[in-house]
């Protein structure tokens, strides 16, 4: 098994217990009860308990066995990046994330269990950011969900980039739109720019003008469900195949929405990551042979 956490002790620390060690490296106290009662651990591998004292030059290891019931599915992942503690998939659209009561096989959380069982990885699936199903691009998946956990914790943020196409020619060639996001009443799928909403920060860019739509680049700072498709329906030009907020099923039958882009600093090994996906050949097909 891996562990989900590898702490080098600082050699010029004389002691430090496990707890303090684990909480150096911005675990919460939820986390750390957790693996108090669940976890096992190696002290340059050597098997010790939460009461061991470590010493300066020592390495620790930290398990969790996790429990999921995803059945696995073979379905061709693109890996564009994996290390010991994270994978990063090129999602296709048309493909959930997860499970829900009417698709139970046919997601990316089956598909990844089975990339794992085929590469003899004991790892489990946890998703570090959202892709609707039909938003298509790149996606961090944890591998423990104390590698999920210390995403949520780091200060830096993830710098995630899309493109999308709208309806219209967007007038503005830049613009930076901070309209709160809420759920519309009566409704458990759609979302509204409302003032009761919780914070939204999308920056839009035009890359081009077309004649009867615009390809542009939009920049989340906040995470809010729909959050682009919602923001630019607001606006007045729903992205392209988008019926639920407005958008004409015309030139695509999905919403044209991508992942193009992701920078962030690896929770565990503190290095940059930065990634970079191609658009897919249904958005590209409109680009270059204009309607």
């Amino acid at each position: 098994m891996q562990p989900l956490l590898t702490i080098p002790i600082n050699k010029n620390i004389h002691s430090i217990s496990i707890n303090h060690a684990i909480k150096k490296a911005h675990i919460s106290q939820a986390m750390r009860r957790k693996l108090k009662n669940q976890g096992t651990f190696l002290c340059n591998q050597v098997p010790c308990n939460w009461n061991t004292l470590l010493h300066g030059g020592d390495i620790l290891s930290v398990f969790l066995e996790e429990k999921q019931s995803f059945s696995p599915y073979e379905f061709p992942l693109s890996i564009v990046y994996e290390d010991d503690y994270i994978i990063v998939v090129d999602k296709p659209y048309n493909l959930l994330v997860h499970p829900t009561s009417t698709e139970r096989l046919h997601t990316l959380a089956n598909a990844v269990t089975y990339y794992y069982q085929q590469t003899n990885q004991h790892s489990s699936f946890h998703p570090v950011h959202r892709l609707d199903k039909n938003t298509s691009g790149l996606i961090i998946i944890a591998k423990s969900a104390i590698v999920q956990h210390a995403f949520t914790k780091q200060h830096t943020p993830i710098y995630k980039v899309y493109q999308a196409i709208v309806e219209g020619s967007l007038p503005i060639a830049l613009g930076t739109l901070h309209w709160p996001i809420g759920r519309r009443t009566g409704s458990i799928i759609e979302r509204i720019c409302t003032s009761n909403g919780k914070l939204a920060h999308t920056d839009i860019q035009v890359i081009r003008r077309y004649a009867q739509y615009t390809h542009i680049q939009c920049i989340l700072h906040t995470g809010r469900t729909h959050q682009i498709r919602v923001h630019l329906a607001q606006l007045g030009y729903p992205l392209l195949g988008d019926d639920i907020y407005g958008g004409s099923l015309r030139y695509l039958s999905r919403h044209a929405l991508h992942a193009i882009g992701l920078q962030f600093v690896h929770p565990m090994t503190k290095r940059e990551v930065i990634l970079s996906s191609p658009l897919p050949s249904d958005m590209k097909a409109l680009l270059i042979h204009p309607q």
